[in-house]
């Protein structure tokens, strides 16, 4: 009988039977001749159960099993081109598969020298490789060390307006170019050449749109392997809409800083102008203060001017030396009195003259001056122990906010008709800062309102009453002109504000 094994094992081609396992999804070797055993690197007489995902590289096993679904499920013979051979790396194997009626598989196959399959799979390479360089997005083009282009991609010509066929034919791009842009280009290449880093420059190339571009280009020295150089291989990357945008985007931050510098300065303003209205509401209730405080030392006055006439006429137009004296000197005393509430008045109202610093003794001694017609005249006892230490800022600064709170306790004390009021500061160090706290027994603030004493315009009396601005200024002076802060809150008898300011290193 005729044995087709012997048949097999001496013909110059590997034959190999698979048998479907998996339901078909994977094939074993049920029988492999000689040949195949070689091109498969199996040893002689080795037995040989091998399943076809074992038998070659990963990346090439997958494409040939769905090769051999394919002949499985129609039948129809398939060609098989250059798989690498399992364990070799010089062979691969190409042939044809076929489909037996009882469901086997049979590979007939022949080994490739790798050099052969390389002749044979160069063509569908290079293909492959100017199919990507042609499907991306940037410029893609090599050149020789003289600038003859060897190769430009699609999206090069697309973006230039130029053939390949153009550029490949032209000796060097410099006739192509506008002579500003060739010598550009020539420098760039000169400094690509010299160096083996790649080689950055922008460079504006005129497009088919018309437009000239701002185009990124980097380019690269070739070498061979013997390091000499063979010329260069070049990206180019269409930048002009991101340094348009980059350019709106900057043009937009000056604008925004601009906008930014005209709102503080309006802020500004307006802070400076809600000053203004607080210091001329403060001066407004200041000059009723004094006015009511002149109207008994002026009373006086006219009682020792009157009583002096009296004594004259008595004395028939001559008085007594002692009574002159006693006059002049009590004259003398109320005069200097009512100097000494204009100096004060006239010190408040010049703002930030002087000295940049102070002592709180100063401010103390000024304060009780200012306010002391104001807390008399609402029966209110004021009482301060300020410790004696220097401040940085301006004293009329820290005074005018002082003189907010007191005239903010006053009104709380008269609207609650409290008969025996008080309203104490009182100033000590704690740490590196000064804390001032001003207490009074008014009862103290709404707890619905309490966190909104400090805005602008808000007050709990009637418009006629205030103006909303005291509190809020006194807030803005702490922390812009002393760099502190203010709060408030409740205690047994009313309110209690506490101001911490940074002290001085400077003793009084």
């Amino acid at each position: 009988m005729f044995n087709f094994e012997e048949l097999f094992g001496l013909i110059d081609v590997g034959i190999t039977v698979f048998e479907p396992i998996a339901q078909g999804d994977d094939f074993k070797v049920v029988y492999i001749n000689e040949k195949g055993r070689g091109l498969c690197h199996f040893e002689k007489g080795e037995p040989v159960a091998e399943a076809l995902s074992t038998l070659f590289p990963v990346n090439a096993t997958r494409p040939l099993i769905d090769f051999f679904k394919e002949v499985y499920r129609t039948g129809n013979p398939q060609e098989i081109t250059l798989v690498p051979c399992f364990g070799q790396t010089s062979l691969w194997q190409e042939g044809y598969l076929y489909r037996l009626s009882s469901g086997h598989i049979v590979s007939r196959c022949m080994g490739v020298q790798e050099e052969r399959a390389r002749e044979i799979m160069a063509p569908n390479e290079r293909l492959t490789f100017r199919t990507i360089l042609d499907t991306a997005p940037i410029g893609i083009w090599s050149q020789d060390v003289n600038g003859r282009l060897q190769f430009v991609n699609k999206a090069f010509c697309d973006a230039i307006g130029i053939s390949e066929e153009r550029f490949l034919s032209v000796p060097h791009y410099e006739s192509l170019y506008p002579p500003e842009i060739a010598q550009s280009c020539m420098s760039s290449d000169a400094a690509a050449l010299q160096h083996g880093d790649p080689h950055l420059s922008y460079e504006k190339i005129p497009f088919t749109d018309g437009k000239v571009h701002d185009v990124l280009i980097v380019k690269t020295r070739v070498e061979d392997e013997t390091h000499a150089v063979m010329g260069l291989v070049g990206i180019s990357l269409d930048m002009t809409e991101k340094l348009e945008a980059e350019r709106k985007l900057e043009a937009i931050n000056k604008n925004l800083e601009a906008r930014i510098s005209e709102e503080i300065e309006a802020s500004r303003q307006k802070d400076n102008m809600l000053y203004q209205q607080n210091k001329f509401a403060a001066m407004g209730e200041m000059i009723s203060n004094i006015a009511h405080q002149w109207r008994q030392p002026l009373n006086t006055l006219g009682l020792l001017m009157t009583d002096m006439s009296v004594k004259m006429m008595v004395n028939r137009g001559e008085a007594l030396e002692g009574d002159f004296e006693l006059f002049q000197s009590n004259c003398s005393e109320i005069i200097q009195y009512l100097s000494d509430t204009i100096d004060d008045f006239r010190f408040y109202y010049r703002g930030e003259d002087g000295d940049n610093t102070f002592c709180m003794k100063d401010l103390e001694t000024s304060l009780q001056n200012l306010v002391k017609s104001s807390i008399m005249g609402n029966r209110i006892r004021y009482e301060t122990d300020l410790a004696n230490v220097r401040i940085n800022g301006y004293l009329n600064n820290l005074k005018q906010a002082l003189i907010n709170l007191y005239s903010n306790a006053a009104n709380a004390i008269k609207n609650h008709g409290v008969e025996a009021g008080v309203i104490r500061c009182r100033g000590f160090v704690e740490g590196g800062n000064y804390v001032i706290e001003v207490c009074d027994n008014g009862g103290g603030i709404d707890k619905t309102i309490i966190d909104k004493v400090f805005d602008p315009y808000f007050t709990t009396g009637h418009k006629s009453q205030g103006t909303g601005l005291g509190l809020y200024m006194t807030k803005q002076i702490i922390e812009q002109k002393f760099n502190g802060s203010i709060s408030v809150t409740n205690d047994e008898h009313g309110a209690h504000f506490t101001i911490r300011i940074p002290a001085a290193a400077e003793a009084c």
